[in-house]
């Protein structure tokens, strides 16, 4: 198995993270990290940054993890899983950002439960994000946008911002495709709002066949 491919690790009496990656830097995670070319590219960007990208299909996986270990990237891990499964095990508050970038809109009304923008995993979403931490998103299509932006919005821990022409979701293999291609993309960007005193309800266990990571980003 790659270095740069992980099992979450028995936390002993270091951090779920510091056990992880070997420090406490600042953590990133990429839900769909496809061939990494996100990752690598925000590796550059940030380079005192921690980066998880988490691939739910495992041959896109295997690659993605081969491509980090040979370029050499020490911030950056990737994990073949299921993104809901992952987001229930990370601790409360601990995560800087999260970047979901041309997930599967499931256009078909029969369809829209496998969306990933469920209400449970906005909460998970909230729940792992430090105050403050944020979201980004793309997608090409301007109506899923509008759903996301909704359900984000409507469960109160969120605020919409800007987003920028500095958005990360810029780097990624899709974008650079769908820009060349005259696509218009779809950006948003959103923070955690600072946590009330009463704790948000736990994190809801995934759905077999749930499309918590049916993502084609990167």
């Amino acid at each position: 198995m790659s270095m740069h491919a992980v099992v979450f690790p028995r936390l002993g009496g270091r951090s779920f993270w510091t056990a992880l990656f070997g420090d406490d830097a600042p953590v990133e995670i990429e839900i769909g990290c496809g061939d990494g070319t996100f990752l690598l590219t925000r590796a550059a960007a940030a380079p005192r940054h921690n980066l998880l990208g988490i691939e739910r299909a495992p041959r896109k996986a295997r690659r993605v993890a081969a491509r980090v270990a040979r370029l050499g990237t020490p911030r950056v891990r990737t994990l073949q899983a299921d993104a809901t499964y992952v987001l229930a095990i990370v601790p409360t508050a601990s995560v800087h950002a999260y970047h979901v970038y041309f997930p599967d809109p499931w256009p078909k009304r029969r369809h829209g439960w496998r969306r990933i923008f469920s209400p449970g995993f906005i909460r998970a979403l909230a729940r792992t994000l430090v105050a403050g931490g944020e979201i980004y998103i793309a997608t090409d299509v301007g109506t899923y946008m509008a759903t996301i932006r909704a359900a984000i919005i409507a469960s109160g821990t969120f605020v919409d911002l800007v987003p920028g022409d500095d958005h990360p979701g810029f780097g990624t293999a899709f974008a650079h495709k769908y820009r060349v291609e005259g696509r218009i993309l779809h950006l948003a960007r959103f923070a955690r709002r600072a946590r009330a005193e009463h704790a948000l309800a736990g994190t809801p266990q995934p759905r077999p066949g749930s499309a918590a990571s049916k993502i084609r980003s990167s």
